[in-house]
């Protein structure tokens, strides 16, 4: 279900998704235009947070089955980067990890709740279709994705 847009951002199902400013974790800037025509999959988590930490392996093996199917899953971590990069040297993921470059761009996506963790599918065409608060489970994660990325 949509919600109405606040004004810090916000969830409108159908909406154009923001542009906001994200880097890696060298601190370059990237945009999520790099990944224009493909589904987008943001997972906004934080090494810190249990369930964030418990739902990486369904995110990993969903972008290892629906790549193919064009889809990209994206975290973006929420802590610093130190810390981020010791996470991802033990526990490697096969997508990009991206850290918020300022603000709060989890707000700008519509986590108006602003809990961890918090997933946004975005369509090719960059329009914003749905959101996820909390940790996923298999079932739920199937049933939230579109036919399309099965």
């Amino acid at each position: 279900a949509a919600a109405a847009p606040s004004s810090g951002g916000g969830f409108t199902a159908g909406a154009q998704r923001p542009d906001p400013l994200l880097t890696d974790l060298d601190g370059r800037r990237v945009r999520l235009d790099a990944w224009q025509g493909k589904w987008l999959l943001l997972n906004f988590w934080a090494p810190w947070c249990p369930p964030c930490r418990e739902e990486l392996p369904l995110l990993r093996a969903l972008q290892q089955r629906a790549a193919a199917h064009g889809l990209q899953v994206i975290g973006i971590a929420e802590d610093t980067p130190a810390a981020v990069q010791a996470f991802l040297k033990a526990t490697p993921l096969d997508y990009p990890v991206l850290l918020p470059g300022a603000g709060h761009p989890g707000l700008a996506f519509g986590n108006t709740r602003q809990g961890l963790p918090y997933s946004v599918l975005i369509a090719p065409d960059g329009r914003m279709l749905k959101r996820h608060y909390g940790a996923f489970t298999a079932l739920e994660l199937s049933a939230w994705l579109p036919p399309a990325l099965q």
